[in-house]
């Protein structure tokens, strides 16, 4: 009985994604970072804040090499990968919401996920870079030269930790402290931060956007590796620690590397297919969607497997439908005709909903094909459809006191 009702493609602009970092979908970034609507204040900030960030991530960078700061050459790469993101959403947008065809049925979501996969090996290579510089700048004046020499070849060793000359010179340049004017560099970006904080929660609240709530405090927790850079800085300085600017590098760079790891499992989980989890926001939402339009198109339909796969800031659904197991009858009674019809307004209804998912694939199967399914997911069927059906005998009951 296993048919598939797929006919044509459907597209709509998406509406709403999440990033950990507070990624937003390509939509919304048209709208906030579109220069024609600068009257807007939510583009405004917007702006405003992508200026900011890029004017104090060069800064750091500069003042990180000038000032021999590790930490807040580690500070600075966590902020530009902050921008890169935003530069790659606003790049692909144009990819990402293109109608899917017949030769990308599936739709060109994974554009963008391919290239958050570049950006977070380039994120997990920086931090590696950094951190296993700035633990050399600890050790390296006690390494023995046969040490230094195998630290020198491996392929994050840093050539400004001491270990490319093992004279005294490397030595002594490895004992500097980091000058004093890096921390305030890494004040000024503190504050920096903290006001645009302010600023674009101020006008999120006023406009009710959650996205510009959400990068609010995006700016905030941003702000927390130059409060670790200025610490590790100043205290190097006035205790005359020289180490102490390597501790903060080491621990700004763990964290890009946290973030990189994070960003490139996560893209390559989307590039497989990894099916979103069951607990998701995003997957209940549509789950409700489609068993309210059951209830309403036909009680006897039943969500047998439901698989929502992310497509960069798309999603892409595959639905199976059947009857219940205690139904066997109204099995036999269904037709073509029926199964088609359901499956092309369920189809049309979905993608009309949830704007971010571009493809749904909707196919009915029978209770013999069941065994198909993974068991797991055959445990919690089970116990979704004893769920549906005593909401479809309470609505029943419902309807009939009426």
């Amino acid at each position: 009985m296993s048919q598939i009702m797929d006919h044509g493609y459907h597209s709509h602009s998406h509406g709403n994604s999440a990033h950990s970092h507070s990624h937003i979908s390509s939509q919304e970034a048209v709208k906030l970072y579109d220069p024609k609507k600068l009257a807007n204040k939510g583009v405004r900030i917007t702006w405003i804040g992508f200026c900011v960030n890029f004017v104090m991530a060069v800064a750091k960078l500069i003042g990180g090499v000038v000032f021999h700061s590790q930490s807040l050459v580690a500070d600075s790469v966590h902020s530009f990968s902050d921008l890169i993101s935003d530069v790659l959403t606003l790049s692909t947008v144009k990819y990402t919401t293109k109608k899917p065809n017949e030769s990308y049925p599936l739709g060109y979501g994974k554009v963008e996920t391919f290239g958050s996969l570049m950006v977070s090996a380039i994120l997990l290579y920086a931090g590696l870079e950094i951190g296993f510089g700035s633990l050399f700048s600890i050790i390296g004046p006690y390494l023995s030269t046969a040490t230094a020499k195998v630290m020198h070849a491996l392929p994050f060793h840093d050539h400004s930790a001491g270990l490319d000359d093992l004279g005294s010179s490397a030595v002594a340049d490895s004992l500097q402290t980091a000058d004093i004017n890096a921390a305030w560099l890494a004040l000024g970006s503190i504050i920096a931060k903290e006001w645009l904080f302010r600023a674009t929660k101020k006008v999120g609240e006023e406009m009710n956007s959650k996205v510009l709530i959400a990068n609010a405090w995006h700016h905030r927790v941003d702000s927390m590796t130059s409060v670790v850079a200025m610490v590790t800085i100043s205290a190097g300085y006035f205790l005359n620690i020289y180490w102490m600017d390597s501790v903060g590098g080491l621990i700004v760079a763990l964290l890009v590397t946290r973030v990189g790891i994070s960003g490139f499992f996560q893209s390559f989980k989307e590039l497989i297919d990894k099916a979103m989890p069951r607990d998701d926001r995003r997957y209940m939402d549509i789950e409700d969607a489609i068993n309210v339009h059951l209830m309403n198109m036909d009680r006897n339909i039943l969500i047998k497997q439901l698989d929502v796969m992310p497509s960069g800031t798309n999603m892409n659904v595959v639905l199976k439908l059947g009857v219940s197991e205690f139904n066997n009858k109204y099995e036999n009674q269904l037709t073509l005709n029926k199964m088609g019809s359901i499956a092309e307004v369920l189809r049309g209804t979905i993608i009309k909903d949830f704007h971010n998912v571009k493809n749904m694939s909707v196919q009915f199967i029978s209770n013999d094909e069941v065994e198909e399914i993974p068991e797991d997911n055959r445990k919690e069927n089970e116990i979704r459809e004893k769920s549906m059906e005593l909401k479809k005998e309470h609505k029943e009951k419902e309807t009939k006191e009426d």
